[in-house]
């Protein structure tokens, strides 16, 4: 939830050899990976090694400047011996360039930020040490997963570094330009006058956000990196998991603390067991993006993509196919 170009363009319709050429392409691509060129001519950088931490720029000369608004995410890679995350490393590496290619193609800039990112904050030494007493030992309280929440709660201190913006979990997917308004790109100013806001909501919650998509100001970051800070040191006593989720989905009960939209496609409300149809095409009107979740995948009803499942492996191929059949029946002339 909270990592090269491959394009798959044939729709998993029920050949199992569709299946395996798309697995043999992505395989193939995985291991050739190059630095990326957006499409627009600016580098992305390489998202798998020292990763970037200036402003991207066009190389002199090549194209004209052409300002898009920005798309982050955080990867930071974790040991095998301590992830517990159901993803491997080529999987990993396999969403991390999916997002960045559908992001680019849907009219942004994209860069990935990591650990060193929120190292540059001031008082990121406070908040490593504050992190410790925040309860992070997992459902069942064998702590499997402690550094992938940690590096979670570190993201919102990478943002608040890099002056604020958009950010996005690596599994969620722009629809059409990721704006929410039909056939009109994200335009440069924040939403909301840079007010934090965040573009998922739990279902049947009043108002509990999900941290898949949020923006806001870098003063916004910073004011809710520390406010999750405190909700799980809050619950340190009586809770053995406390997530940044937890934390944002707490905080609504604190009024005016951020702006909740529902502008984000559950991926469990568009997997059902068989392909996107036009009359489901309302179903993501007025949605930004929609969040193929580890969770969502893996618990969805995937028997219209033959010879796929939920697997880690699998999961940027379900992503694919679907898009393009959203795109299909969605955004036909």
């Amino acid at each position: 939830m909270c990592a090269i170009f491959f394009v798959i363009l044939v729709l998993l319709s029920g050949n199992s050899s569709e299946v395996s050429s798309l697995r043999e392409v992505s395989t193939k691509n995985e291991m050739e990976m190059h630095q990326l060129t957006r499409v627009d001519g600016t580098f992305s950088g390489d998202p798998y090694g020292t990763m970037e931490k200036t402003p991207l720029k066009a190389r002199a000369g090549s194209v004209q400047e052409v300002r898009r608004p920005v798309m982050f995410t955080f990867y930071e890679p974790i040991p095998e011996e301590l992830r517990n995350t159901g993803m491997d490393d080529q999987s990993d590496r396999m969403l991390l360039q999916a997002w960045e290619k559908h992001w680019q193609a849907a009219g942004w800039q994209t860069q990935v930020l990591n650990l060193s990112h929120a190292k540059l904050h001031p008082r990121f030494e406070e908040y490593e040490r504050r992190l410790q007493d925040v309860p992070l030992n997992g459902m069942d309280g064998k702590g499997r997963n402690v550094q992938y929440n940690q590096f979670c709660y570190f993201r919102w201190l990478a943002m608040a570094s890099v002056g604020g913006g958009f950010m996005s979990d690596y599994d969620n997917f722009p629809l059409q330009f990721g704006s929410g308004v039909p056939n009109q790109p994200q335009n440069l100013q924040l939403p909301n006058q840079g007010r934090f806001t965040v573009y998922s909501v739990a279902s049947g919650s009043e108002g509990a956000g999900i941290p898949c998509l949020m923006s806001g100001s870098d003063g916004e970051w910073m004011r809710l990196a520390f406010a999750i800070l405190r909700s799980g040191e809050a619950h340190a006593r009586d809770e053995k998991h406390w997530t940044d989720m937890f934390a944002l989905m707490d905080l609504r009960h604190e009024q005016g603390l951020y702006i909740a939209q529902n502008e984000v496609l559950d991926g469990r409300s568009a997997l059902f067991g068989r392909h996107w149809q036009e009359n489901d095409c309302h179903l993501s009107q007025g949605k930004r993006a929609i969040h193929f979740s580890h969770d969502s995948v893996k618990n969805s009803d995937l028997s219209n993509f033959v010879g796929l499942s939920g697997t880690a492996q699998d999961r940027v191929l379900v992503m694919e196919a679907w898009m393009r059949r959203w795109r299909e029946v969605c955004q036909h002339p």
